[in-house]
């Protein structure tokens, strides 16, 4: 439990701490990371609801007399597979810093890379509930209404600067950091050697995106 606090203030203590003990460290924190996804996607479910209706409405596919059956099952879906959802990219994303650290030739082990994933995502589960919390309690009509980055200042939730600016989330940014100390810890190499890696893929993938949108 001291774990899920101390990853706050000293990230790098902590992922030492949870190095010796991954075959249950990762356990608590991602428990935690599904329950608090399955709250978020409650607060947020108004919203997600309106997104539904307007899409089906403007596809003009479905009857309306079964508006309330189709947004009623997708709802369910959404608040079962976010978990899931959740679980899966991290034990699908540990596989990827195996692969980082055969190329830095690190330490880690996959379960070790399993329990720096769960931590380093915590940050991003506090930016994800204030961000539910704050569209449930503004009534918001989409959830791209509300952002806790500079995109908040675009109204155009489409266009390629809302999305530039929609990277300078500020706990996005703090999950990165923690993801290069905890890689840094798990495979005993330099945060700058494994820092490059994800820092430069992340930029890579977060900017090749714009030619999607």
């Amino acid at each position: 439990m001291k774990n899920l606090f101390t990853i706050f203030v000293s990230p790098a203590e902590t992922f030492n701490r949870v190095r010796e003990k991954s075959k249950t460290a990762w356990i608590l924190p991602l428990i935690l990371l599904m329950a608090v996804s399955v709250v978020t996607i409650y607060l947020q479910l108004p919203a997600i609801e309106q997104t539904t209706i307007d899409t089906l409405e403007k596809q003009g596919l479905v009857d309306p007399g079964n508006m309330d059956a189709i947004v009623a099952s997708t709802n369910l879906v959404t608040i079962v597979t976010a978990p899931l959802s959740l679980a899966a990219m991290i034990f699908v994303g540990a596989l990827l810093y195996v692969l980082l650290n055969l190329i830095v030739r690190g330490e880690a082990k996959y379960m070790q890379l399993v329990t720096m994933m769960s931590y380093a995502a915590l940050p991003g589960m506090l930016g994800s509930l204030l961000t539910g919390i704050m569209v449930y309690a503004t009534e918001a009509q989409a959830t791209t209404d509300v952002s806790l980055s500079l995109a908040a200042l675009v109204s155009d939730k489409t266009s390629t600067l809302y999305y530039l600016l929609s990277l300078t989330n500020p706990f996005a940014i703090w999950g990165l950091v923690l993801y290069v100390i905890g890689a840094s810890v798990m495979m005993q190499r330099p945060r700058k050697t494994v820092g490059m890696w994800i820092v430069g893929t992340w930029l890579v993938f977060s900017l090749g995106s714009l030619l999607f949108v």
